[in-house]
């Protein structure tokens, strides 16, 4: 599952949103706190929502490459039963950014999501998508 965005700015400009994790609060409707350190290897905690409906998940960083690629993959109770990589990627463009986000569910669970499941995600996603635009287009650098 996926969902992008064009972003009028270069990579460089993106990747200052995307890494830093303590201001997600500050803007992102979808993934609303991070504590912890984009950091390769590293255990983070991230909170997804708010108030009654919020949902808590404690990844660990897979990847870490400036201006390109962020990803974490976190697991539902126990890893192997419903798990979720997570990866931003960012391409630069003659004219800004292109900004992909995925998510690939994998475990014992994953064939069982279903399409609401999926379509709700893409929503979410595409709200952060247009926060992280917004954001990044309004702090040029």
């Amino acid at each position: 599952m996926n969902a992008d965005v064009l972003i009028d700015r270069p990579p460089a400009d993106v990747w200052k949103v995307i890494s830093d994790s303590a201001a997600y609060s500050d803007w992102n409707p979808f993934i609303t706190r991070v504590d912890g350190d984009f950091r390769e290897g590293a255990t983070i905690r991230i909170v997804l929502g708010a108030g009654t409906d919020s949902m808590v998940f404690k990844p660990t960083v897979l990847v870490v490459r400036p201006e390109k690629d962020l990803c974490w993959r976190g697991s539902v109770w126990v890893r192997g039963v419903f798990d979720g990589t997570h990866c931003i990627r960012l391409t630069a463009l003659a004219n800004g950014t292109h900004l992909e986000q995925t998510e690939t569910f994998s475990g014992l669970l994953a064939g069982r999501l279903t399409k609401d499941v999926i379509q709700e995600t893409r929503r979410e996603f595409q709200a952060m998508n247009t926060a992280v635009k917004r954001r990044a287009e309004a702090n040029p650098s």
